[in-house]
C-alpha cells in the first residue's frame, strides 16, 4: 500500500490531468469513500477510511470526446496505458510511477447498446479516451 501523502499527492495529478471533464465524472469506489469522510457534514468514524490504489472514475462515453484528448492529458501527466485482455477495445488502466500496484486509474463506463457484437462474442468493453 503507498503512504497517505504520496496517494493524495498522486490522486491531485489524476485530478489536474482530468481538468475539462471533471464536471463530468464520478469518482466511485474506494476514493470516494476517502473523499467524503473528507467533508465536514461526514459523521467522524473510529476507524481508518478504506484505502486502495487505484482511483475509479465513472464516465459518460459520450462526454469524453469533449475538452480535447483524455488520453493524451493523462499521458501527458505521467501515465502510462496498461492494456489487459482479449476484448477490443482491451481493459486500459492508466498507471502513475514504475512501482508494481501502485497509484492506477481505471474508467468504467455505462455500456451502450447491445452487449453481442455482430459475429456473436461478448462485447463489454467501450473505446473512452477518444
Amino acid at each position: 500500500m503507498i503512504n497517505r501523502d504520496n496517494d493524495i499527492a498522486q490522486f491531485a495529478r489524476l485530478l489536474d490531468a482530468l481538468g475539462p471533464w471533471l464536471g463530468r465524472v464520478v469518482f466511485i469506489g474506494g476514493w470516494a469513500h476517502r473523499l467524503y469522510r473528507e467533508r465536514q457534514e461526514a459523521a467522524s468514524l473510529p476507524y481508518p477510511p478504506l484505502r486502495t490504489d487505484d482511483a475509479d472514475v465513472a464516465l459518460d462515453p459520450r462526454a469524453a470526446g469533449r475538452g480535447g484528448d483524455l488520453r493524451e492529458r493523462l499521458v501527458a501527466s505521467g501515465f502510462t496505458e496498461e492494456l489487459s485482455g482479449e476484448d477490443r477495445p482491451p481493459v486500459t488502466h492508466y498507471a502513475l510511477g514504475e512501482q508494481a500496484a501502485g497509484f492506477y486509474a481505471e474508467f468504467l463506463t455505462p455500456h451502450l447498446g447491445s452487449d453481442r457484437r455482430r459475429d456473436g462474442r461478448p462485447d463489454v468493453t467501450e473505446r473512452v479516451a477518444v
